[in-house]
């Protein structure tokens, strides 16, 4: 049996492979003396979760939406939503070239190393125009979702999966699933996908 300093020691090198980053959203007030302040968020360590990298080098697409509610805190009742704001965006995997393309609104940006990837995503947002009307004590929560397949998507895969014909060209070609992609879909399911919500501190008149 061992003891002693030695099984503290393999105790702590075994806990130490144990440990690892996790992703986490990150919610905080910009200038907290303003009756609404500026609401800065951003997620880290998603790529911790070493699934996602896997999904996107087999073909499939990474979503990330963001959605914000302003709520209202009430003491004698539920609270309510009041201001909602959101946005998303898309990133793939090129495999020819051996980069990343993240596709947003109105701009697209090549990325080209997994590092650059993460700094990306860990990208930090700052909203301000989110200001409720009249008078309360009000709170952000924002919602992160990460997926690896949209809706549109696992419409079109549960079709595939129950024979039905997807038959246009057109339509093949607009799909983001490869061939690749769906046998993936099969053979690993379910994949990666994470929703991680945090609330800021409260705000307005108390």
């Amino acid at each position: 049996m061992i003891g002693g300093p030695r099984a503290a020691a393999i105790l702590m090198a075994t806990s130490v492979l144990f440990v690892q980053d996790r992703p986490t959203l990150d919610v905080q007030l910009n200038d907290e003396s303003r009756v609404v302040p500026a609401l800065v968020v951003s997620l880290r360590d998603l790529l911790s979760d070493q699934r996602f990298l896997r999904a996107m080098h087999s073909g499939f697409p990474l979503y990330i939406e963001y959605h914000v509610d302003v709520r209202e805190s009430r003491a004698n009742w539920f609270d309510r939503s009041v201001v909602t704001h959101g946005w998303e965006f898309v990133i793939l995997h090129d495999p020819v070239r051996e980069i990343y393309i993240a596709e947003e609104t109105q701009n697209t940006t090549e990325l080209m190393t997994d590092r650059a990837l993460a700094d990306y995503l860990a990208r930090t947002f700052v909203i301000e125009q989110l200001a409720p009307e009249g008078d309360g004590t009000f709170y952000y929560r924002v919602t992160v979702t990460a997926r690896t397949l949209s809706d549109a998507d696992v419409d079109e895969v549960f079709d595939w999966l129950k024979g039905h014909d997807t038959d246009s060209s057109a339509a093949r070609s607009r799909s983001l699933l490869s061939r690749t992609a769906r046998r993936l879909l099969v053979s690993v399911a379910p994949l990666p996908r994470l929703t991680i919500s945090e609330s800021s501190p409260r705000f307005g008149s108390r």
